[in-house]
């Protein structure tokens, strides 16, 4: 086992986590399980210079130095030693991870004049995760350039080691065996759209001012969140009254919002340490306004993000993981189980997501060289669309990315925000 400077075994595999096991068995062209975090800085970047960080960040970050590796009964996560490539950026973001092309790695650094961009495969962690990687990734960077930064608060750098905490999986930690199950949904009304042809993914970012949309949530008398989670929501009926007249025949209208967990565990783990809060509608009852639509994911949100609600997704997920029957079953056999179990309990029981970073914070001094941070999600060929929420600085960024050629679903959420007296930029890939 190879050893560092300071004499502590690094080291070589690591066992995926309780979320990362379904990633690998499930991952297509369309299915890339792959997200992305931008920074947008205020000069072009350097790609020799980035390269230079990156190498030197890697190290930091020894549980993303690694390759997906095939076991017996599970996939693992095994030390990778070649070194991580910087790349030019592409039109279309979150591609399927290529083990040629990337060297094995899960993840990938791409740039674009003043942009640095991170993907990550949902194997490796969540946002939470990525973003802190980009954020060191930046803060070397600008090192490398000739910055003089000093304050590292909310920084891994370089010149410290690991936290033990860093490389957990939190979801074993804190799981509590024999506790009631989660009530499982029915399925969700999903866009009807054509699918468009593998590898084009479509992005749309509104940027709006920052205090102007919270204000409008202060309002409402509701978070951030449940306000974005709303209007989706409410966009999402008017498509479905627009193509089912049948009141019968509609489906309930479902968002998934992904939770932080390290907000009610204490746990700094840097992997994958997140699960779903998933409030619904019923159009079958009747039509919602808007002011309802609010009320029920309000409730739902304060009912169910906290540590006991959100402790019985934990004991169903890690106790069908240490299950002795499912641990027994050959990797063949679960790769073919897998995929059912994801739409069973995935993409088939909600309509989209909707994941809200927050408020990205970076030291001052760090920060005038940033001028944006964007989030985009992961391609999904069942909900077809889904969001991702950022804030920096005065503005706030929403991301939706495609697979469908009409962006129908985008038109309706950011009209809405315009009625309701909110600016809006819009940007696409198109």
């Amino acid at each position: 086992m190879p050893v560092n400077k300071q004499g502590k075994k690094n080291r070589t595999w690591y066992r995926l986590d309780n979320a990362a096991i379904l990633y690998p068995s499930i991952q297509t062209d369309r299915i890339s399980t792959v997200f992305r975090l931008s920074a947008t800085l205020t000069e072009a970047v350097d790609p020799f210079l980035l390269q230079t960080a990156l190498t030197k960040v890697i190290d930091r970050f020894p549980y993303y130095r690694v390759k997906l590796s095939k076991g017996l009964f599970w996939y693992y996560l095994e030390h990778n030693p070649k070194t991580p490539r910087v790349e030019k950026d592409v039109q279309y973001p979150c591609g399927k991870l290529s083990p040629v092309f990337n060297r094995n790695y899960l993840f990938r650094v791409r740039y674009y004049n003043r942009r640095i961009a991170v993907e990550f495969c949902h194997v490796l962690t969540d946002g939470t995760g990525a973003l802190t990687f980009l954020k060191s990734l930046v803060f070397q960077y600008l090192k490398e350039t000739g910055k003089k930064l000093t304050d590292k608060t909310g920084i891994l750098t370089i010149d410290e080691e690991p936290d033990e905490e860093e490389f957990e999986d939190a979801y074993n930690r804190f799981y509590k065996p024999s506790l009631p199950l989660p009530e499982t949904g029915e399925p969700a009304f999903h866009l009807k759209s054509k699918l468009v042809k593998k590898g084009i993914y479509y992005v749309i970012t509104g940027i709006v001012p920052l205090k102007d949309i919270l204000a409008k949530a202060k309002e409402y008398n509701v978070s951030l969140t449940v306000f974005l989670t709303a209007v989706y929501m409410d966009a999402m009926q008017e498509i479905q009254n627009k193509y089912v007249k049948n009141p019968r025949k509609k489906k309930p209208i479902s968002i998934s919002v992904p939770v932080n967990m390290r907000n009610i565990y204490p746990s700094r783990t840097m992997r994958n340490f997140s699960l779903f809060v998933v409030p619904r509608i019923d159009p079958r009852l009747g039509d919602y306004t808007f002011e309802e639509i609010l009320k029920i994911v309000h409730y739902t949100m304060m009912t169910e993000i906290n540590e006991k609600s959100i402790s019985r997704q934990l004991s169903r997920n890690v106790g069908g993981q240490r299950n002795p029957f499912v641990r027994i079953v050959p990797l063949f056999i679960k790769r073919m189980f897998f995929p059912l179990l994801y739409r069973k309990l995935g993409e088939n029981l909600f309509s989209g997501t909707i994941s809200n970073l927050g408020l990205v914070k970076v030291p001052d001094e760090m920060a005038q060289y940033i001028e944006r941070i964007d989030f985009t999600p992961g391609p999904g060929p069942v909900n077809k669309t889904g969001c991702s929420v950022t804030g920096f600085k005065d503005k706030l960024y929403i991301t939706f990315g495609r697979l469908t050629e009409e962006a129908e679903l985008e038109r309706i959420f950011f009209t809405k925000l315009v009625k309701m007296g909110i600016h809006v930029t819009i940007e696409s890939n198109e």
